[in-house]
């Protein structure tokens, strides 16, 4: 299983926006009524049950609405609600929550799965993460990673200069596109290598011309996944960022709000107010954790950015902030181009934190 070998689980996964009707029709259901081979059951794993559009979503319901006999399907959504998953397949399943890891658990996956890490990388990792492993992982191991993260906290910073801040949106999308295409090539050759042995072009002989007739048809569908695999991880990686913003702005808000917050290790609070044991968002952790002065900052490096945030714009304004991401999150999930959606979340940024105006 850890290995994704067994033969009685299948996971499904999209490399796509979208996972299409025609896999889970041609592939999903007619695998989930087979009987088990070497198990008990059959475990059908849809890992981004968000991306089931409302065909797929459709296709997938009378089977598990009424399941075969030894075959268990396990839909993973980031929530239950209606833009992440359908409402009438929601509806026959048995909802089991998954709580979001705390800082503890993410620490101690880092430190378990990659035991060069010092203690420091991997608290700080853990703690900018804000309760993603994989982000966790990805930020302690992979210079890459951080550099994404440090052009998008850089991108909030650019909200009071004019003269950039439209071009920081513009480079942001223009390197998420660079960076999708940097890490898909490598794969994209392989694949089209396999594909072109295996459909024998380049051969000579007797019969070779009509053995590869209709090659090309095959070769253009490889392609078209190709271009939607990349154009979602282009997608993610802006994603991951606007993400990033909303965090930093968040810190922002708390602070402003006058809200004890502990600003990490040897940072102390940020905020009005004292820290005495029991006020506001404090208490102590269950198990061995020392008791925190209040809820954390996700940024505690960026503390200073948060402080002047706080200080330039009111607490209504920031919630705006954090709208306006949200809403370039919204448009993008629409097809809306990264560029576009960005340039239209920088001008609500600026209107609400009063950036020219008298």
């Amino acid at each position: 299983m850890a290995a994704d070998t067994h033969g009685d689980l299948k996971k499904v996964t999209t490399q796509g926006s979208v996972i299409q009707v025609k896999v889970v029709r041609s592939d999903v259901i007619p695998w989930a009524h087979r009987r088990p081979t070497t198990a008990d059951w059959r475990v059908v794993i849809v890992e981004d049950a968000d991306r089931l559009n409302d065909e797929s979503a459709n296709a997938l319901l009378k089977a598990v609405e009424e399941p075969p006999e030894r075959t268990v399907f396990l839909l993973s959504a980031p929530t239950t609600d209606p833009a992440d998953f359908s409402v009438t397949l929601r509806s026959r399943c048995r909802h089991v929550y998954v709580p979001t890891p705390t800082k503890a658990h993410v620490v101690a996956a880092l430190r378990m799965g990659n035991p060069e890490l010092t203690v420091e990388q991997a608290e700080w990792a853990g703690t900018i993460a804000n309760g993603h492993i994989g982000r966790a992982k990805g930020l302690a191991t992979d210079e890459g990673t951080r550099a994404w993260r440090g052009r998008a906290l850089d991108l909030v910073e650019a909200i009071f200069d004019p003269a950039t801040a439209y071009l920081r949106t513009r480079e942001l999308s223009s390197e998420a596109e660079k960076e999708s295409k940097r890490r898909n090539e490598p794969k994209e050759e392989k694949e089209l290598e396999q594909l072109t042995n295996a459909l024998g072009l380049g051969a000579k002989g007797k019969g070779a011309q009509a053995a590869t007739r209709g090659s090309a048809g095959v070769i253009k569908e490889l392609e078209e996944n190709q271009k939607r695999r990349r154009k979602r991880e282009e997608f993610d990686l802006v994603d991951i960022a606007l993400m990033d913003m909303v965090g930093l702005l968040r810190d922002a808000l708390m602070v402003a709000s006058g809200v004890d917050v502990d600003g990490g290790s040897g940072n102390g609070g940020v905020g009005g107010g004292s820290s005495a044991s029991g006020g506001a968002g404090g208490g102590s952790a269950a198990g061995d954790d020392a008791a925190e002065v209040g809820p954390a900052l996700i940024n505690p490096d960026r503390c200073r950015t948060s402080l002047e945030l706080a200080r330039r714009v009111s607490p209504e304004g920031l919630v705006t902030c954090i709208d306006a991401v949200m809403d370039a999150r919204e448009a993008m999930g629409r097809n809306v181009r990264p560029a576009v959606a960005l340039d239209g979340m920088m001008g609500t940024l600026q209107l609400a934190c009063g950036v020219g105006q008298r």
